[in-house]
């Protein structure tokens, strides 16, 4: 046991395995990294959501409240040209941002 393989260890195979490790943990969590799908913003400013698109959007605001999510539907309601609703949601988005800061 006092042989020159334990006296002296090679640590480039210490580094050698750590370059693999962390390689392998990048390339499995980048795979994982993706947002739900209505956690982007709508990028163009007179999109029309058809009304099935507006179901999801709605079931994703109330399964996860935020007044972002509350937000993105006031504005499609708001470029579908229903300002009502476009204010309901938008007054639901201020009482979440409210409820936060409490």
């Amino acid at each position: 046991m006092k042989g020159p393989l334990f006296a002296k260890p090679d640590l480039k195979w210490f580094v050698i395995g750590a370059l693999l490790i962390s390689a392998v943990h990048q390339l499995t969590i980048q795979g994982h990294s993706q947002g739900p799908k209505f956690s982007s913003q709508i990028i163009e400013s007179d999109y029309r959501a058809s009304e099935d698109e507006m179901q999801q959007l709605l079931a994703y605001a109330v399964e996860h409240p935020s007044a972002e999510a509350y937000r993105r539907v006031a504005v499609c309601y708001q470029n579908r040209g229903e300002i009502r609703r476009a204010l309901h949601y938008l007054q639901e988005a201020e009482k979440v941002d409210d409820d936060m800061l409490d």
